[in-house]
């Protein structure tokens, strides 16, 4: 098919079409064969479960550099994330501030950024909400990519440094957790990927 060639990832019986005679492990060689070649310096893996990344660490040749995961105060994936650091992978949050308008709208999504909770800590550090979800995210030595489009949102995004979260505050947001994935490819695909 090819990369954006077809126009359903459903076949006509309504199961998951991709080909089924390449494995992760070999997918990940021919990232180490780049690597060799000098094509590449630094190769990951991205929404890789915990036992996925473990997996990939018994095979690889070349450690990920990087595990890319799905991570914010309503799905913050405690065991994945010092699984991780603790095995040198390090963990980049995509979605960090929990898909914010665009998942609320795609998907359904209930967005951690109205969370009465994090509003007050706002109010408390005088930062704006996702200040305070970016800042932690930091403080639990995380990477983190936030989106936007807005030249003045890409600036509040890189004002996290001026400010630390008390542990009071960290462990109060540690509580938030609702292991709740906010990106939900399936309302689109029809089919769910994390099954």
């Amino acid at each position: 098919h090819g990369v954006g060639a077809c126009v359903s990832v459903l076949d006509e019986k309504g199961v998951l079409d991709i080909d089924t005679t390449i494995t992760l492990e070999a997918t990940w060689r021919g990232m180490e064969d780049l690597v060799s070649m000098g094509l590449v310096r630094s190769i990951g893996i991205s929404n890789y479960s915990l036992l996925q990344t473990r997996e990939c660490l018994a095979y690889s040749r070349i450690r990920p550099a990087v595990n890319q995961i799905e991570l914010h105060p309503y799905f913050q994936r405690e065991s994945l994330v010092k699984f991780c650091q603790q095995h040198g992978v390090c963990v980049t949050a995509h979605t960090p501030l929990g898909g914010a308008t665009a998942n609320t709208i795609m998907f359904g999504s209930i967005s951690c950024l109205d969370d009465p909770i994090l509003k007050g800590l706002a109010k408390k550090y005088r930062t704006t909400v996702a200040q305070i979800v970016l800042r932690w995210s930091v403080q639990r030595n995380t990477v983190v990519i936030p989106k936007t489009s807005k030249p003045e949102r890409l600036e509040e995004n890189f004002r996290v440094f001026h400010f630390e979260l008390e542990k009071e505050d960290m462990d109060l947001i540690k509580s938030l957790d609702r292991n709740y994935r906010t990106n939900q490819p399936a309302k689109s695909w029809g089919i769910d990927i994390y099954a």
